[in-house]
């Protein structure tokens, strides 16, 4: 009986052990990846403010797929050139009509300043011609 005792607590000890591995394991890898993927391939002025006004809309993290469908930037890295000078050219657009991003009234610290919106018109002009002499 004795045995029995020995041999369940060790069983016992090890599905723990197991249990806790397997937690930790889960709860280091859900860092919210989309958008860290996403902000990885812009300079870094752009990305602070693509992160705050555009990824959560436009990246693998939002949940609304019409916003995703026409600009996902987790998906940036795997358009070819024209695709995103394509883009870049439409975030231009949107951005110069006031159509990006949309009424934030109740964000007002998402809504881009002028001087984001210079910083976008710079980089979209410099990446594009960047692109366009490949």
């Amino acid at each position: 009986m004795n045995m029995n005792k020995t041999v369940f607590s060790a069983l016992v000890i090890i599905a723990a052990s197991l249990a806790l591995v397997a937690f930790t394991h889960t709860s280091k890898s859900v860092t919210n990846p989309p958008q860290e993927k996403a902000a990885a391939v812009f300079p870094e002025d752009i990305r602070k403010i693509l992160e705050n006004s555009c990824f959560d809309c436009h990246s693998d993290a939002s949940t609304n797929v019409k916003s995703k469908g026409k600009l996902n930037f987790s998906k940036w890295d795997k358009l070819s050139d024209a695709k995103k000078i394509g883009k870049m050219e439409a975030i231009h657009k949107e951005i110069t009509e006031g159509n990006m991003p949309p009424d934030l009234s109740k964000y007002p610290d998402h809504v881009l300043t002028q001087e984001n919106k210079d910083l976008i018109y710079q980089w979209v002009t410099e990446e594009s011609a960047k692109l366009m002499s490949k």
